[in-house]
C-alpha cells in the first residue's frame, strides 16, 4: 500500500524529481552513475489531504533521465529498514520491470549504507538521498560516504524529531560531536541557525565543501516547522544547480525567499 504522507511531502519530492535529470547531464561522460536511496519507503505515496496517489523518490530517480539523451541511472539502490515495506518496492520496481538496474536492501542504514559503498567504485558519481524520518543516519554513517564521489540531500530533521528528543543517544550520534549541545542551549532562532551551520560545516570538513546558499524550510499543513532540506556537493556545479532548483516555487507555485531561521 502507498505510504500516507502531507501535501509538504510533494515540495520535497519536486526538488528531486528537478534536479536529477540536471545531474544526469552533469555526469554524462562517467561510466557509470549511481542513485542511493537510503530511507526508501514503499515506492508510492498517498496524499493524505487529497487521495492522490504519487511515486515516491526512489520511482522519480528509477524514471530519471537526463534532458540530452535518454540515458538514467546505470544501477539504483533503495535502502529499507521496513521488510514490509521494502518487499513492496521490490514489487513496484520489478513491475516496471527495472528489477536488473534496481536493487532493493532491506535493512538499517547505519549497518547497510556503508557496506554498499565499498562496492561501488570512487569515481563513480553517486547521488545520495538522506530522507529520514527519524534522527537518522548517525555521523559515523556520513563518514563512510566522504571517500567516494558523492552529492548529498539531507532532510535534516530539527522540527520533526531531534527538538522533541534532545537527551537521545540519537542526537549525539547523528552529529558525532558534543559541540551542538551549547548550540541547544541558545535562543532557539540561533539554536537553528547554529545547528545547521554546525551540520554543514562538519559537511565541509569531509569534503563536501559546496551547500546550497539557503536551506529549504518544509513545513506541516499546520504552518509548524518539519525539517530543513540541506545539499552538499563536492563540485561548485552541483551546489549551482541545486541552488536553482531551491529557488523555484514550490509544489503549490508559492514563491521562495532567502530562508530567516524563524522561530
Amino acid at each position: 500500500m502507498p505510504r500516507e504522507v502531507g501535501e509538504w511531502t510533494k515540495d520535497k519530492l519536486k526538488i528531486v524529481g528537478q534536479y536529477l535529470p540536471a545531474y544526469l547531464d552533469a555526469t554524462q561522460r562517467a561510466v557509470q552513475r549511481i542513485y542511493i536511496d537510503a530511507f526508501a519507503g514503499p515506492g508510492t505515496n498517498l496524499v493524505e489531504r487529497t487521495g492522490e496517489i504519487i511515486d515516491g523518490s526512489p520511482l522519480i530517480a528509477l524514471s530519471a533521465r537526463g534532458r540530452r539523451g535518454a540515458r538514467g541511472f546505470d544501477h539504483l539502490y533503495f535502502i529499507e529498514k521496513d521488510y514490509d515495506l521494502a518487499a513492496e518496492l521490490k514489487s513496484e520496481v520489478e513491475l516496471r520491470g527495472e528489477g536488473e538496474r534496481a536493487t532493493v536492501i532491506p535493512g538499517d542504514v547505519n549497518v547497510e549504507l556503508p557496506e554498499l559503498m565499498l562496492k561501488i567504485h570512487p569515481r563513480s558519481p553517486t547521488f545520495i538521498f538522506l530522507d529520514t524520518e527519524g534522527i537518522e543516519p548517525s555521523w559515523e554513517t556520513v563518514q563512510s560516504l566522504a571517500a567516494w564521489r558523492t552529492e548529498l540531500l539531507i532532510n535534516f530533521p530539527l522540527g520533526m524529531s531531534i527538538n522533541r528528543n534532545p537527551d537521545s543517544a540519537k542526537t549525539e550520534a547523528y552529529f558525532g560531536t558534543s559541540d551542538w549541545r551549547p548550540l541547544w542551549d541558545t535562543s532557539r532562532r540561533s539554536r537553528t541557525s547554529g545547528l545547521i551551520d554546525l551540520y554543514v560545516k562538519r559537511l565541509a570538513a569531509l569534503g563536501w565543501e559546496h551547500p546550497v546558499n539557503d536551506p529549504r524550510l518544509v513545513k506541516d499543513d499546520g504552518n509548524r516547522n518539519l525539517y530543513y532540506l540541506l545539499f552538499a556537493s563536492k563540485l561548485d556545479i552541483g551546489k549551482r544547480i541545486m541552488d536553482s532548483v531551491f529557488r523555484q516555487p514550490d509544489s503549490s507555485g508559492q514563491a521562495r525567499f532567502k530562508m530567516d531561521f524563524p522561530d
